[in-house]
């Protein structure tokens, strides 16, 4: 079954009260209602139309998404969003590192989107191969760059009350969320770009987390000027 596509955020209609990132996040809120529900909106069904278009003006996302890597989590899809409409940076765990952090600032700078949401999710490998490492630290890694992943993840076990359990869904589900507000705050805090159009009320960091049983975004925070 197709819907409709909310055209216009309530942003746009009540701009004295509601930031752009508000209306940001509604919409992909309403998006991820309809991925739920199994309906899909026209302009999402019939992207590839505006590809042209795209390719001669250019994009002008409105939501830059830094997420996981994982092929459970399609960005585009369980948001019901088409081409053109979001800037994905993605990557095992949603970390931060130098790259990602240059990925983010470059589509704040060009793009001026309104909103930064970096989404997290249920059962993520990258989140359990950290808390094992924990449980296990005299075992080794493979690479050195599997080593820089999970000493990115480690804060986000060492901040979670209770001994580290990687059988456990409770757990890890909270190792997840502490790992989403670590991104947020490490995204604010080490980058001038995006710290300068947080103070001017241009732009707002939010968090979710995806259950992947259930396809469900749950929001946990947005953040204005600090988290």
């Amino acid at each position: 079954m197709v819907t409709q596509f909310w055209k216009q955020s309530k942003s746009t209609e009540t701009s004295s009260t509601i930031h752009p990132a508000d209306g940001a996040l509604e919409r992909l809120m309403e998006g991820n209602s309809r991925f739920i529900g199994g309906t899909r909106s026209v302009e999402s069904i019939m992207a590839h139309m505006r590809m042209p278009d795209l390719a001669k003006k250019g994009q002008k996302p409105f939501a830059i998404i830094l997420t996981c890597s994982d092929s459970r989590s399609p960005v585009e899809l369980i948001f019901d969003q088409g081409v053109g409409d979001l800037f994905v940076v993605r990557v095992a765990g949603n970390i931060v590192d130098p790259s990602l952090l240059a990925s983010i600032e470059f589509a704040v700078a060009n793009f001026q989107s309104p909103l930064i949401f970096v989404l997290g999710h249920s059962l993520c490998g990258a989140i359990k191969a950290t808390v094992q490492h924990c449980e296990n630290p005299a075992s080794s890694l493979p690479s050195t760059h599997l080593i820089d992943l999970v000493n990115r993840l480690k804060p986000a076990v060492a901040q979670t009350m209770g001994a580290p359990d990687s059988t456990s869904g409770h757990y890890l589900d909270r190792v997840t969320g502490t790992n989403v507000r670590n991104s947020m705050k490490t995204i604010l805090d080490q980058s001038d770009i995006v710290r300068d159009a947080v103070q001017k009320g241009q732009l707002k960091i939010a968090g979710g987390v995806l259950d992947l049983h259930t396809g469900q975004v749950t929001v946990l925070e947005t953040q204005n000027s600090s988290i």
